[in-house]
């Protein structure tokens, strides 16, 4: 049942990020979405920490975003809305993301952060 649970709401993410257009930007919502995936035991709280496969998504996501302004604020009204749908995963534990996996995102993991101020 878990892992039925865990399809429908990957999938649900999936769909949810790529409803989204963010303009004309490099950025692909949909392809932030699921490099974050292997992340969702810990951010759910089902696992104590964070797997080599999280921060390597993690990891590839902090590249995404660095190429221009517009892609750092695409980048954050995706991880916005995702954060604010994605029902089950702990906020505290996206803000604690880049920390755990040594990585400085552009953008924070945040259901309440102002896009238009970064």
């Amino acid at each position: 049942m878990s892992k039925h649970v865990s399809s429908i709401w990957i999938m649900g993410m999936l769909i949810f990020a790529m409803s989204f257009n963010y303009g004309e930007s490099a950025f692909s919502c949909d392809e932030a979405v699921k490099k974050l995936m292997p992340c969702q035991p810990f951010l759910e709280g089902a696992a104590n920490g964070v797997t080599v496969q999280c921060c390597d998504g993690a990891r590839s996501l902090d590249q995404l975003g660095k190429s221009n302004p517009e892609e750092v604020k695409a980048m954050c009204q995706c991880l916005k809305n995702a954060a604010a749908a994605a029902t089950g995963v702990n906020p505290d534990r996206a803000k604690q993301l880049p920390g755990l996996c040594n990585i400085n995102l552009p953008v924070p993991i945040d259901p309440n952060v102002n896009c238009d101020r970064l």
